[in-house]
């Protein structure tokens, strides 16, 4: 059996050890999904041992198992050795900003990890920030998940700065962050990237400036094919200037706007812009 699903299975710490030990004598095993389990920090870290000899295993799904911190720096560890795993969730375990620094420091020298999401994880600014880092010399990560994570303005001036010269990461979720500011920093970076194709920005409360600043970038970058930038209190002059960004790119395909209290005749300056390209999938 390549896949074991055993998510919402009641599975506690002890039955974590179980499964540890098959996963260190299994070479066929490759995906394994423990969501809404009660592993906690203890079954982290075997199942986090395991990982260490284990050749086979790609694909680790620990969403909401209560791993915290400790948890996440067992797994960390793991990480630095570890040659084969290209898939990690460790969304809402409470690993908070120490648990997303040892997950950084992995980063740095773990080269095959290529989808990483951190949702749900309260790592605030400071462990934006140590991610950030991470990406600036970690080259295999493309996918990575921030989503609900209290970075704001200062997380997300972070990661915006290594959006300047980071060469892999092509899907990015930043949704739900309390970012505000940290938008303008964002499109900023957007002008310079080359290689990033989807961004979430859901739910930020970026505002009309910032808005304003995102359909600049959108003007001159040349990969991003969608944008969710849905709930971010743009209003109509932050609508109507992306209209007139979406006259000029031919990039974008997919564009969330909806909830941002945009009136009628506006949605249809958007419309008009993108009439002419059939694949243009909107959301306003």
């Amino acid at each position: 059996c390549e896949s074991v699903n055993l998510g919402a299975s009641g599975i506690d710490s002890v039955g974590a050890v179980a499964l540890a030990e098959a996963l260190k004598g299994s070479g066929v095993l490759t995906t394994l999904d423990l969501t809404f389990n009660r592993i906690g920090p203890e079954g982290a870290i075997v199942i986090a041992d395991a990982l260490k000899g284990n050749k086979a295993f790609t694909s680790l799904d620990l969403r909401y198992n209560s791993i915290k911190k400790e948890g996440a720096i067992a797994l960390a560890d793991a990480l630095k050795g570890n040659g084969v795993l290209n898939k990690l969730d460790l969304g809402g375990n409470g690993i908070q900003a120490g648990g997303a620094k040892a997950i950084a420091e992995a980063l740095k020298v773990n080269g095959v990890l290529t989808t990483l999401s951190l949702s749900h994880n309260n790592i605030g600014p400071n462990g934006a920030k140590a991610i950030a880092e991470a990406l600036r010399v970690n080259g295999a990560l493309t996918h990575l998940n921030l989503y609900y994570n209290k970075i704001g303005p200062e997380g997300a001036k972070a990661i915006a700065e290594v959006l300047h010269v980071n060469k892999m990461l092509t899907t990015l979720d930043l949704s739900w962050n309390k970012i505000g500011e940290g938008g303008k920093v964002i499109a900023e970076a957007l002008k310079d990237n080359r290689v990033l194709t989807t961004l979430h920005l859901y739910d930020n409360n970026i505002g009309p400036e910032g808005a304003k600043a995102i359909a600049e970038a959108l003007k001159v970058n040349g990969v991003l094919t969608t944008l969710d930038f849905y709930g971010n209190a743009i209003g109509n002059d932050g609508a109507a200037a992306i209209a007139d960004a979406l006259k000029g790119n031919r990039v974008l395909k997919q564009l969330w706007l909806h909830g941002n209290d945009v009136a009628d005749n506006i949605k249809q300056r958007i419309s008009d812009a993108i009439k002419d390209r059939a694949n243009f999938h909107v959301h306003v």
